[in-house]
């Protein structure tokens, strides 16, 4: 079974190597390398042309925006592949050596599967392990119909890197439509078209390294309003392609989107309740001002306990109301005796506690992880 990986680059030069070499270095060996330079600037033409045994096409700049010009990228490169099975890959990660023969294994199978999909494992820019596995998935057998029972669209899908397709669904809906969703890439539409008329696995094994670093796309929905409008078109998406595809649409509300997140079902009550009523004249903030900490807020908020507000390292939430509590640094708390944390940043829980701990604060007596023990 011929495997086909198909990876998008643009100006990201100093991971290539690795990256193909991730893929050149795979267990499984029937596999071809498409990649498509979208008119880089820097100097990836050059290391591509290293390599021997790939097929590169190199185009200028396709000038629509991220997440157009990464669509145009994967469709350039789908129909230059002849794989059974399609890989996706960014140019900024790369895969784990028995990745590939793992997916390739499953399809055979496996044969009624047309997706699968998996967490990575995050590195840093010099692809050290960061300690957390991403995005958070809630373990779904039936897609389609989870997501009009519950109307949510959120801890469903992974991202680019971590996506396989077999070929027969790729042909049925590509080209994607060029449109006005400027924060809706090239994953989040396929996987929603996925759930809509296909048949998705998840392997809860991260296959393939994400690398964090200054220059992803992603890191901008860290951004408060940029967040609301990503959400505002992830359901105009869906409810598009569900009723092209003869389905209903799907409502969205704050509280609903809330309460169907990874954080609020996971979430102990008494657990934080005991933490909080043991001191209850201290002053108690949940560090993370994003989905999780929102999602923990909101399930508590009701529980006649004092919450002051968040904490969060991203300055671009610091100083901003979120559900009206106010967001501050975690260095304005820092030597503070008055303070307790309730940690709501699943995936970086140990890399918080050890800050924590680094400023004197201790375990269970100033911060704990709000959520139900494994």
């Amino acid at each position: 079974m011929l495997a086909s990986v198909l990876i998008n680059n643009y100006n990201y030069a100093p991971y290539l190597t690795e990256c193909i070499q991730s893929v050149l270095d795979q267990a499984y060996s029937d596999i071809e390398i498409i990649v498509y330079d979208d008119g880089s600037t820097d100097n990836s033409l050059e290391i591509l042309s290293k390599f021997k045994n790939i097929k590169v096409i190199s185009n200028s700049n396709y000038g629509k925006g991220h997440c157009l010009n990464q669509m145009n990228a994967v469709y350039q490169a789908f129909k230059e592949s002849t794989g059974e099975v399609v890989f996706l890959l960014d140019s900024d990660d790369y895969f784990k050596k028995e990745k590939v023969e793992k997916v390739i294994n499953l399809f055979k199978e496996h044969p009624n599967i047309d997706v699968i999909q998996h967490p990575l494992e995050e590195v840093d820019v010099n692809g050290i392990s960061k300690g957390n596995i991403v995005p958070v998935l809630k373990n779904i057998q039936d897609y389609k119909n989870y997501i009009y029972q519950t109307e949510s669209l959120f801890h469903l899908f992974s991202t680019t890197s971590a996506l396989v397709f077999k070929r027969s669904f790729l042909e049925n809906v590509l080209p994607l439509e060029e449109d006005k969703f400027s924060y809706i890439a090239v994953d989040t539409r396929l996987m929603q078209l996925s759930a809509l008329s296909a048949s998705i696995f998840t392997i809860f094994e991260p296959l393939t390294y994400y690398r964090k670093h200054g220059e992803n796309d992603s890191g901008k929905l860290g951004d408060i309003s940029q967040h609301r409008m990503y959400t505002k078109e992830l359901y105009s998406f869906f409810n598009r392609s569900a009723v092209k595809n003869g389905h209903s649409s799907i409502s969205y509300s704050y509280d609903k989107y809330l309460e169907n997140t990874y954080f609020y079902h996971n979430l102990s009550k008494e657990k934080c309740v005991q933490f909080i009523m043991k001191n209850p004249e201290k002053e108690y903030f949940i560090w993370g001002a994003g989905e999780a900490g929102q999602s923990v807020y909101h399930a508590l908020k009701n529980s006649g306990l004092n919450l002051q507000g968040f904490i969060d390292s991203d300055e671009r939430k610091q100083n901003c109301l979120v559900m009206d509590k106010e967001v501050l640094s975690p260095s304005s708390i820092y030597g503070e005796n008055n303070i307790c944390i309730l940690v709501s940043p699943f995936h970086s829980y140990e890399t918080i506690a050890t800050i924590l701990k680094n400023q004197n604060y201790i375990e269970n007596e100033h911060f704990i992880s709000p959520y139900m023990e494994d």
